[in-house]
């Protein structure tokens, strides 16, 4: 990892390179409710966003950024929220962008905290496998804003369209998930009606060289059409869970077991249309099932998405995808189900004085229940917009989206931005 002294030293050195500082500090607020009663107080969050950018003179660059937010409603709404959502969730501090960058001739080659994307599809991550997510809110929302960025080596060949990059990182890290007792929180009382329990979950592995992640990406571009061959040896950011009853308290661990990802993107324009797919195999992979207490399984998953977009000029786009996950094998008292299937619509309308509508949709045939995700943005100045938007899950009680009925939520957000470029 880069040292924050290191990138210090280097930034006061720019001082007599001549070098060009972009800076961009970004501020949101935001208030919530529950639409199902009880309709309470779902949010009351405020965030800071701080980034700087210091392009040298030379091919060399480096980058830092961090997000600051407190979400005062756990706190305020303790009748709904426990104990661990408070602790956990209610301040936090993520480093974002710690890089040096150095670009020249065919090579890129980025050092440090940062976020790669790998993938076509949009509203899901199906191929976006390197970074960890951020789900204490069910990662809804722009997907960059979800993506948790990590240290590793970036290097990037670019002949000729033709490019070639490998990842390396030297320190896992996993997902943010939510807390035991908050909105999207995994249903361990389903399990567990009438027992206390303990919930712990990895969130890192110390560097070593059995730890280490390490993946490539081929990209040739042939006649404009983007194709991508992958392959990435990781942890897996998601858990799986396994319990154990100890003198009639139940320990339950999040664990992060090792696979490989083999996996092909593609984007093919058509005219307005964009043509988007994605296959990925996943070997080795671990899910749960539940026998009197919650083990994992092994399984070979295959994951399949197709899209197209419909796009006029920079005011429309329309976009549906079709996405199925298959799992080789399974067991009894699988939680989930064998096959899963999923639809998804997405809209973005920009109309009079550039106000944006935006509306995604997305429907599991499996089981029946859905997610609409409604957003009306209002730029009140060139650095000031206001959100309207609302995010409802429907479906039986225990399935896909259902199950998260209650957490079905508006909220208003007000965000600004504030920024500039500096010669030095």
């Amino acid at each position: 990892m880069i040292k924050l002294g290191f990138l210090t030293f280097l930034l006061m050195a720019s001082l007599a390179l001549g070098a060009i500082v972009e800076s961009h500090i970004d501020t949101q607020s935001r208030i919530g409710y529950h639409t199902v009663a009880p309709t309470d107080l779902s949010s009351h969050r405020h965030e800071l966003d701080v980034n700087y950018l210091v392009k040298f003179p030379n091919p060399w660059s480096l980058g830092f950024g961090l997000r600051a937010l407190v979400e005062a409603a756990y706190a305020s709404n303790s009748s709904r929220y426990p104990d661990p959502v408070r602790t956990r969730d209610s301040q936090d501090i993520i480093l974002r962008d710690l890089f040096l960058q150095y670009k020249g001739g065919p090579l890129t080659l980025k050092l440090g905290s940062q976020q790669v994307v790998w993938g076509e599809a949009f509203g899901f991550y199906y191929a976006d496998l390197v970074n960890p997510k951020d789900f204490r809110d069910f990662g809804i929302g722009p997907l960059d804003r979800n993506r948790l960025h990590i240290p590793m080596i970036n290097a990037k060949l670019n002949f000729d369209d033709n490019v070639i990059q490998l990842i390396y990182v030297p320190k896992p890290f996993f997902n943010k998930t939510p807390s035991v007792g908050s909105d999207f929180a995994f249903p361990f009382s389903r399990f567990f009606p009438s027992q206390d329990f303990t919930f712990n979950d990895e969130r890192t592995l110390p560097v070593s060289i059995k730890n280490a992640e390490y993946g490539v990406r081929l990209s040739p571009n042939i006649s404009g059409t983007d194709l991508s061959f992958i392959y990435f040896n990781y942890f897996d950011r998601a858990p799986v869970y396994e319990s154990e009853n100890n003198s009639g308290s139940i320990n339950v661990l999040g664990e992060h077991l090792r696979l490989e990802t083999l996996g092909l993107t593609l984007s093919l324009p058509l005219s307005t249309l964009v043509l988007r797919s994605e296959i990925l195999f996943h070997r080795n992979k671990y899910f749960n099932y539940f026998d009197g207490s919650l083990k994992p399984y092994e399984s070979n998953q295959w994951v399949g998405v197709l899209g197209l977009d419909y796009i006029v000029g920079d005011k429309w786009r329309l976009g549906l995808q079709v996405s199925e996950n298959y799992r080789d094998r399974t067991v009894s008292g699988a939680i989930d189900l064998q096959s899963t299937q999923l639809i998804t619509g997405h809209g973005s309308f920009t109309i009079i004085n550039s106000q944006v509508f935006d509306l995604l949709y997305a429907y599991a045939p499996h089981d029946g229940s859905s997610l609409t995700e409604l957003s009306y943005l209002i730029p009140l100045s060139k650095r000031v917009e206001i959100l309207f938007a609302a995010d409802l899950f429907n479906g039986g009680k225990s399935s896909q989206f259902g199950l998260f009925h209650p957490a079905s939520r508006g909220y208003i957000q007000l965000k600004t931005y504030l920024g500039n470029e500096t010669k030095i």
